[in-house]
């Protein structure tokens, strides 16, 4: 099986990263550098015992654009919760004033 190798980097807001040589989102964070290495060393041997842990210190990994998305998406959906609310309200009132028997 091939272990990809795994990148260790300064995280954008506070500590260190690990992540897989392939993939941009991180698979843990932790305080210190050496906290990290440690952990992207237990990766690998829990993962087969292949591949090597690189250390990139010049690099910063920025927060995925996957967490800053979401809020975004529930404002969105209270939104249209809202509107839907809004419109079944309007029908209803409607309702009982136009049919016969209503206010």
């Amino acid at each position: 099986m091939d272990v990809p190798n795994l990148i260790v980097v300064r995280d954008e807001v506070d500590g260190w990263d690990v992540l897989r040589e392939d993939d941009p989102q991180s698979l843990t964070n932790t305080a210190t550098k050496e906290s990290a290495i440690e952990a992207a060393r237990t990766f690998i041997a829990d993962e087969g015992g292949e591949g090597e842990v690189i250390v990139h210190e010049d690099e910063v990994h920025g927060i995925d654009d996957t967490g800053r998305g979401v809020k975004l998406y529930v404002v969105a959906l209270l939104g249209l919760l809202a509107v839907i609310t809004a419109v079944i309200v309007i029908t209803a009132l409607l309702a009982h004033w136009t049919l016969p028997g209503g206010g």
